[in-house]
């Protein structure tokens, strides 16, 4: 069984609401924070949710990535899609591009920080 089957990765606000619906549709658990009832949460009130969850956040958001580089560093993982127009067809290029790249499926995801544009994505482990 891959990791996309029993991993739940949340679409944080920086992000469409749509994302969740089109990960679903790869075949991903995934919920945006509205569904997951963390619409206007602070970041750290969204990690701890994650973390009690076991979800991957997906977010538009740096300062995700410092929370989790100087925070909560092997706890949580965290997928920061960088791109230059953030409406829901980029973003779903990202995920698009990580998926067919099987990114989304390494165990290794739930305690990484991952970087992503639409043609490389780079990992940070503990």
């Amino acid at each position: 069984m891959t990791i996309s089957m029993k991993c739940l990765f949340l679409v944080d606000e920086s992000l469409s609401p749509v994302l969740a619906a089109k990960m679903k549709e790869l075949g991903y658990n995934a919920k945006s924070v509205r569904e997951a009832g963390l619409k206007g949460a602070d970041d750290t009130e969204i990690i701890e949710w994650s973390i009690k969850n076991r979800a991957v956040i997906i977010t538009g958001d740096l300062d995700f990535g410092e929370l989790w580089y100087w925070h909560y560093r092997g706890d949580i993982g965290i997928i920061i899609l960088r791109i230059k127009s953030y409406g829901a067809k980029s973003q779903y290029s990202v995920i698009k591009f990580l998926h067919e790249n099987k990114a989304l499926d390494d165990e290794k995801i739930r305690n990484s920080l991952i970087i992503s544009t639409q043609n490389k994505y780079r990992i940070r482990t503990k």
